[in-house]
């Protein structure tokens, strides 16, 4: 995901936006929790380095700008809409539950933090800021120019981080806004940046080598969906590196680049769908909403007397996919003119200046 609004982006890409939406779904899904099933243990092997990815993919787009400059831009684009759905949220909670001033000052100090995943109210929020602090590490990594030292430098920062620290930095992180989480997960952006051009080159395939790249695709998917189905029921084709003990550190990585190369794979042959396109550009409004919609829509039920029952996948994908375009359709529009207006008095305070 790409967490840039509406507009600031320097390059629309349907197949990009289409696995956006993919990866926001997956999300919503995920945080369902394990009721789902078989799905729950899936998913959590690539749903948050399928984010991490698409935005170094992006990265590699971007253009060249100096240091200052890039992170105010971060700032505006990342921070400062995470703080925005960061009291949002706790503003309906404070209305919902009638908190307290110590709830409240505990949801204030979780904000404060950076939304340290696992740690705050609003679940999907600590993507944001651990997003921020990898884009700026990022910016670090990349003076070393050559893809080739940037791949393996963000791969050293995953092996330090999973082998030598104490505890789990990608699940429960200990530094203010997810720092060590991004130290683990900047492999992912390293792998989207690295290899967005040519995987782009491939997919934007002329004429005369389109047969060869549909060949590739339909046997990359095939392959693909044979190694999911078994992954879901349980037999991991990959698990011999787990008998090797120097590679057994790679093996998460593996397992989440194969799943998301097949997710590529997917969004290329989805990439037409106009609502999927549509989702994924407004990945960042989904993010930020998605404990807020969640609530209202629990709230909504629970005065209507209606009882939402999580029991199988089935529920839950039909869940999401309401959930989703309620936020489409219902808070997004209005935040967008919020957003907008703000940034237009900061674009005037700035001129003045």
């Amino acid at each position: 995901m790409v967490p840039e609004r509406q507009g600031q982006s320097v390059k629309r890409i349907d197949w990009v936006d289409v696995l956006k939406c993919i990866g926001i779904f997956i999300i919503y899904f995920w945080h369902l929790g394990e009721g789902m099933g078989k799905s729950y243990e899936f998913l959590l092997r690539f749903h948050v380095p399928l984010f991490f990815f698409l935005s170094g993919c992006m990265e590699s787009l971007q253009k060249e700008t100096g240091f200052s400059s890039y992170v105010w831009r971060k700032v505006k684009n990342i921070l400062i809409p995470f703080f925005f759905f960061a009291f949002f949220s706790m503003l309906l909670v404070i209305c919902y539950e009638q908190c307290g001033l110590s709830l409240i000052g505990l949801m204030v100090k979780q904000i404060l933090l950076g939304g340290m995943r696992n740690r705050i109210f609003a679940y999907s929020l600590w993507f944001l800021t651990c997003l921020f602090v990898m884009s700026i590490l990022f910016q670090l990594i990349k003076k070393l120019k050559r893809r080739s030292f940037i791949f393996i430098t963000g791969m050293v920062l995953y092996v330090v981080t999973a082998r030598f620290l104490p505890y789990k930095p990608d699940m429960f992180p200990l530094l203010p806004y997810n720092a060590d989480c991004a130290l683990y997960y900047t492999i992912y952006y390293c792998t989207g940046y690295c290899i967005f051009p040519e995987l782009q080159k491939f997919l934007e395939s002329s004429e005369e080598k389109k047969k060869i790249r549909n060949i590739v695709l339909a046997v990359t998917g095939v392959a693909g969906s044979v190694y999911a189905v078994l992954l879901f029921w349980g037999t991991d084709v990959t698990g011999i590196l787990l008998k090797v003990p120097v590679f057994r550190i790679f093996h998460p990585y593996l397992v989440a680049m194969l799943l998301i190369i097949w997710c590529v794979v997917i969004a290329f042959c989805l990439q037409k769908s106009k609502i999927m396109q549509q989702f994924g550009r407004e990945s960042l409004y989904l993010c930020g909403n998605e404990f807020f919609m969640k609530t209202l829509v629990t709230i909504a039920a629970s005065f209507w007397g209606i009882s939402i029952p999580m029991q199988n996948a089935a529920v839950g994908i039909v869940y999401v996919i309401i959930v989703m375009h309620l936020t489409h359709f219902m808070l997004i529009p209005i935040e967008k003119q919020v957003i907008g207006k703000i940034e237009d008095k900061w674009k005037k305070s700035e001129n003045r200046d």
